[in-house]
């Protein structure tokens, strides 16, 4: 029995957490760039090397990824593959995390 509370004492604790986590300014800025870094590994995964150059994540802010693009084609090619690189990082950081990509030309 003493182990089974220790278990819900430990399961009330991290959610506790993880509820307080998503509260902190801290928090939210940490993870927006940890969701950069990722959109920015998922251009390089589909798009190759070469497109770092010509289209990078640069903020995420309100649940819309921003993206600066070189060119106007560098960024209908990122458009073509926007709805997928929303949906492995949403996979990533929980659903609805980024609903919009958003250009700088």
């Amino acid at each position: 029995m003493c182990l089974l509370a220790f278990v819900n004492i430990m399961q009330s604790l991290s959610s506790l957490i993880k509820s307080k986590q998503n509260l902190s300014p801290v928090w939210k800025g940490v993870e927006a760039s940890l969701i950069v870094e990722k959109a920015n590994e998922i251009l390089i995964s589909i798009l190759g090397e070469q497109a770092i150059n010509q289209a990078q994540a640069v903020y995420f802010k309100n649940k819309i990824l921003t993206l600066a693009c070189l060119s106007s084609v560098a960024s209908q090619e990122v458009r073509l593959y926007e709805q997928q690189i929303r949906d492995k990082i949403n996979d990533i950081f929980g659903p609805n995390t980024v609903e919009k990509l958003r250009y700088l030309a």
